[in-house]
């Protein structure tokens, strides 16, 4: 009774659910502010219940049903990381960088809450790829836990190249445009200095 569409919007991946009777559509709602989330498994048609799978920057990848009628999802599994590793002690924000063109560049950032201070003392590790219309998703990286867990913010810039923002996103980031690319990752890094998230000696 539904069509269920993987998007990108504002450069995150986020699932549309649409009911065939014309009733109101909606996209499935997560809490974390950067995030990725797709279509599993689904082999059963006559059913209210998708499965989804999703994944941020504070959330190890997870498998839920989604009932489409109701709006609600059960956790059916989530992957297992180290002894200790509390969600709830990390925090994820997204924040958009005006590149020097004008044009929006969106940023994926998670640190741990009780080592960061918003005052521009804080090391950061800014991550960016920008080529072939590779997606740099903000999905749960544990390897990045020994940097969070010691005082350090990792950011994910969504440089032109890759092609979270679309199509255009990856066209406006190679050949002649190339330089967009390494444009974008140095305001991108400037912007986070300047919103005191680090400091030019600590990035």
């Amino acid at each position: 009774n539904h069509l269920v569409l993987e998007e990108r919007v504002d450069g995150l991946s986020k699932i549309r659910v649409m009911p065939w009777d014309g009733s109101e559509e909606h996209y499935i709602q997560f809490d974390d502010a950067a995030y990725v989330s797709y279509l599993s498994t689904n082999k059963e048609f006559d059913t209210e219940v998708v499965r989804v799978g999703y994944s941020s920057m504070v959330t190890p990848n997870s498998v839920y049903d989604y009932n489409m009628n109701e709006k609600s999802k059960e956790l059916l599994k989530q992957q297992k990381i180290m002894t200790g590793y509390n969600a709830d002690e990390y925090h994820s924000e997204r924040i958009w960088t005006e590149a020097r063109d004008g044009v929006k560049v969106p940023v994926s950032l998670v640190y741990k809450k009780d080592q960061f201070k918003q005052n521009g003392t804080s090391p950061l590790l800014l991550y960016g790829y920008g080529s072939y219309g590779a997606s740099m998703d903000p999905y749960f990286r544990s390897t990045m836990l020994s940097l969070l867990n010691r005082g350090f913010v990792f950011a994910i810039a969504h440089i032109r190249g890759g092609q979270e923002m679309g199509r255009q996103w990856y066209e406006d980031g190679k050949l002649l445009n190339k330089k967009n690319t390494f444009t974008d990752f140095i305001d991108c890094g400037e912007q986070l200095v300047a919103e005191k998230y680090s400091a030019p000696d600590e990035l």
